[in-house]
């Protein structure tokens, strides 16, 4: 925000002198991936993530800053439908983190995906997803999501890209293709050669796709490349555009579209994602460029710039076409909502850091909102703020059917979306899965306002259990800290287990736990 703080218009001042120096670099060697964890034989990937502060370098640029594994490129994990990711955060800071794997549809129970749950410094956290058998494909992405540190740990580079194999199953066709992963993210500038002690969004900064600064992109005329994006920076958006080249949407969020989508320039918000088809054009080089961005009168702005640069050369390719049916996804606005709520995002008019959801800032030990398995919601997200705002919900996906009471094209389904200015956004959320029992959060994934209170708790349960559910809602919830041993002292209940009729199984109870 403008308004964050006093310092920051002497701040922006003096990064302002910094602001082309970048520029002047030569651009990288072509695109290099990320280190990868990947799975075994039985589907199990094995991942150490290691915090700690190193010495980096953020495109050619050094600097010490808080990254996993000593590179500001953090590891990709690679999964599949069905497979199970064991992960130990080795936390070496003197300072407390966790982890979020954002998007994923996994329980939010015991060492699953648990935001309630911190480790402390110099410890380590154990971490235990196991992805339902149909659990969508593409790509997710994890990061630190300790609260009132959240932004700045994200901006220094404590955030990393998942990919969940699948979509070439989906669509067989694209099994030959080069697939590629782009991981996008800002570095803010500093004259110390350390991340900033103060996080001051739109303050100039280095953009880099897989901690590269302005990498080659090696493409032959006519070949077919599919594209996985992640924007993994803690508060930017990303409008991205390469003149000459028509891209067709495979997927946002990691959820497949429902139909044929071309596109000429994709605005990706923070935490967002998305994958593409690329097509070789004609021979030559081509800016992938990444346009300005002003999030409102009260909010932000982003400079142009060039990310990298697409080389189109060599022996042209046959290019290949989708010939595959497009999966089938539920129009939910065939489902009659068993609620309809109104969540009201909104900024302070008096501490520029403080911001609100419904009048409320975020309290751990307080439950927002009670919903009962197997219903579908809606939900109204207004905005009287004079910034956008970026919704997102912990461990589904949801469908936007209005942006400013306008009908939006269902293309398929979602896990964040903006909400405009002085405007609003209406999704329907189903909470029909059974591996969501359990209590999680729905937030401004800007992280400067979610660090500042833009976020509420939100537990889901079983019918039986809803009157329970919302008379502890001031105590935290039936599920505590997210324990399974908790949950069960508080309902009195058996053991979590799907109903009959379940698409998805749910995770099983890790051995020796209660």
């Amino acid at each position: 925000m403008i308004r964050r703080r006093p310092l920051r218009a002497v701040a922006l001042a003096a990064l302002a002198c910094l602001a082309g120096a970048a520029l002047a670099d030569p651009p990288s060697d072509d695109l290099r991936p990320p280190h990868e964890f990947t799975y075994d034989v039985n589907g199990v990937t094995t991942v150490t993530l290691m915090a700690a502060k190193s010495k980096i370098l953020v495109g050619n640029t050094p600097y010490t800053s808080l990254v996993f594994n000593d590179d500001y490129d953090a590891p990709l994990i690679r999964t599949r439908p069905g497979g199970t990711i064991r992960l130990t955060l080795d936390n070496r800071m003197d300072e407390m983190t966790n982890l979020h794997f954002h998007g994923m549809q996994v329980s939010p129970l015991d060492d699953g995906d648990s935001i309630f749950r911190t480790t402390g410094p110099h410890e380590k956290g154990q971490y235990v997803l196991r992805l339902p058998d149909d659990h969508s494909p593409g790509p997710y992405w994890y990061h630190s999501h300790f609260h009132d540190g959240a932004e700045h740990q994200v901006s220094g580079g404590l955030a990393g890209p998942i990919l969940v194999d699948g979509i070439t199953d989906q669509f067989p066709e694209l099994k030959a293709v080069r697939e590629r992963a782009l991981v996008l993210r800002n570095f803010q500038k500093t004259f110390t050669g350390a991340l900033a002690s103060e996080i001051v969004t739109g303050a100039p900064s280095i953009r880099t796709i897989n901690g590269q600064f302005q990498p080659i992109i090696r493409i032959h005329p006519g070949e077919t490349q599919l594209w996985h994006l992640f924007n993994i920076a803690a508060n930017q958006y990303f409008r991205i555009r390469i003149d000459g080249v028509h891209m067709q949407l495979i997927s946002q969020d990691a959820d497949t579209v429902v139909k044929p989508i071309g596109v000429d320039e994709m605005l990706i918000g923070p935490s967002a994602r998305v994958s593409i088809l690329v097509t070789g054009p004609a021979p030559g080089s081509y800016p992938l460029k990444l346009g300005s961005a002003n999030t409102g009168p009260a909010g932000d702005t982003y400079a142009a710039a060039v990310l990298g640069t697409l080389v189109s050369s060599g022996e042209p390719m046959k290019t290949v076409a989708i010939t595959s049916p497009y999966p089938a996804v539920a129009d939910l606005r065939k489902v009659a909502p068993a609620h309809r709520r109104r969540f009201v995002f909104q900024d302070s008019d008096s501490d520029p850091n403080a911001f609100f959801i419904n009048g409320r800032q975020f309290d751990i030990g307080r439950v927002d909102t009670t919903v009962m398995l197997g219903d579908v919601e809606e939900w109204t997200l207004v905005n009287p703020s004079q910034e956008l705002h970026q919704f997102h919900i912990h461990q589904l996906d949801f469908q936007v059917t209005k942006i400013n009471g306008k009908d939006v094209d269902f293309i398929g389904y979602r896990d964040n979306v903006f909400i405009p200015a002085l405007g609003s956004t209406t999704v329907l959320i189903p909470f029909t899965d059974p591996v969501i029992l359990g209590k999680f959060v729905y937030h401004c994934h800007i992280m400067e306002h979610e660090d500042g209170g833009m976020m509420q708790v939100i537990q889901v349960v079983r019918p039986e259990e809803y009157e329970q559910a919302v008379k502890l809602e001031p105590l935290g919830g039936i599920y505590g800290d997210n324990q399974m041993c908790v949950y069960l002292r508080n309902t009195g209940g058996a053991a979590l287990t799907p109903p009959a009729n379940a698409s998805r199984p749910l995770g099983s109870t890790p051995e020796g736990k209660p």
